[in-house]
């Protein structure tokens, strides 16, 4: 059962088309995440959702009741939503009790929902005389995250809510919510423009491009399978080498590759960690380091190749190539294949 439903819904400001007849699912207990560049109508879709922007065209529909058809405008406080906006917006003169309790009414603030409340997202009691500016930004978070929980919403919506993190605290922070948002049941969804964030934390990914949605689908099968090669580079590392495919495999710079694909000239596209670095001679291509790029545990290589193209592979640091040395390549797995002409 869908939680929210997304039919047809466009919305312009002047000349500009934000949303395109865009359609989603947000099955309920669920979390889904919106994933796009900067402009793309993220945020706009989610503010449509809430109330807070009308639709030009089109349905939503939450928990089964239409609340903007171009004839209905359900008020956003009526609407059954909690909302999260970027940097949870805590009110600063307002301790963390006040904070959470904030849009129940005043028979409902009690101690008891308080204690329930911080418990659910993880915040040890003694924060709840707290003022914001003495939290941590994860604990902010999950602060934000508990008042929108408070009157038991429907759905609740996060726009961009760890943009404001530094990128250590912004992983554990999302974990943390996640955790929160799931220990509740409660179904979710999250805006962002961070892949990572977006294919390690929902159940469901809707990878959006000028005011469309390109492809909807399980975090999983949107990495393994993406629709196309630009979701393909939005959503993770990619190389794209050219080739001609026959009876299953294609002949490559790299070699031949397994694929499923019909015959003929291709674009192939390979994840960093399908390309394992060798000695020279002991794979099914040979090429040079440009470019070493050092992550921690990990290692990304750029390596160009005899026809002058490129490739990225993903390698242990305990094993780094340097700029200049000669490699071999060998191709791990089937590649995911694409007509020439795209």
């Amino acid at each position: 059962m869908s939680a929210v439903k997304i039919s047809a819904v466009s919305k312009s400001y002047g000349a500009t088309d934000v949303l395109r007849a865009v359609d989603l699912d947000v099955p309920e207990g669920s979390i889904t995440s919106v994933l796009g560049p900067s402009g793309c109508g993220k945020t706009t879709l989610l503010r449509i959702i809430a109330g807070f922007v009308r639709a030009d065209a089109g349905t939503v529909t939450i928990d089964g009741k239409v609340v903007d058809d171009g004839s209905v405008a359900v008020k956003p406080e009526r609407r059954g939503v909690g909302y999260v906006p970027q940097e949870g917006a805590l009110f600063p003169h307002l301790d963390v009790r006040a904070n959470i309790l904030f849009g129940l009414p005043r028979s409902a603030r009690t101690s008891a929902r308080l204690a329930e409340l911080m418990d659910l997202a993880e915040l040890p009691s003694a924060l709840a005389r707290r003022q914001p500016f003495q939290l941590s930004g994860g604990q902010q978070q999950r602060v934000a995250i508990a008042r929108a929980l408070a009157p038991r919403p429907t759905v609740v919506l996060l726009d961009e809510p760890f943009s404001g993190l530094d990128a250590g605290l912004r992983v554990s922070a999302g974990r943390a919510v996640t955790r929160v948002l799931r220990h509740a049941g409660a179904t979710a969804l999250l805006v962002t423009h961070d892949q990572g964030e977006a294919l390690s934390l929902a159940d469901q990914v809707a990878v959006m491009r000028a005011g469309r949605f390109v492809q909807v689908d399980e975090p999983a099968r949107l990495y393994g399978s993406p629709v196309d090669i630009e979701t393909a580079e939005f959503v993770g590392g990619a190389s794209v080498v050219p080739g001609v495919v026959r009876a299953g495999v294609a002949d490559t710079v790299l070699g031949t590759i397994g694929v499923n694909a019909a015959d003929g000239p291709a674009r192939l596209l390979l994840r960093p960690e399908q390309l394992t670095i060798v000695e020279p001679g002991a794979g099914s291509a040979v090429g040079e380091v440009e470019e070493v790029s050092f992550y921690g545990a990990q290692v990304v290589v750029r390596i160009s190749l005899a026809d002058r193209s490129a490739v990225v592979a993903r390698c242990s640091s305990t094993s780094t190539p340097r700029p200049g040395d000669r490699v071999g390549l060998a191709v791990d797995g089937v590649a995911v294949a694409f007509p020439a002409s795209t």
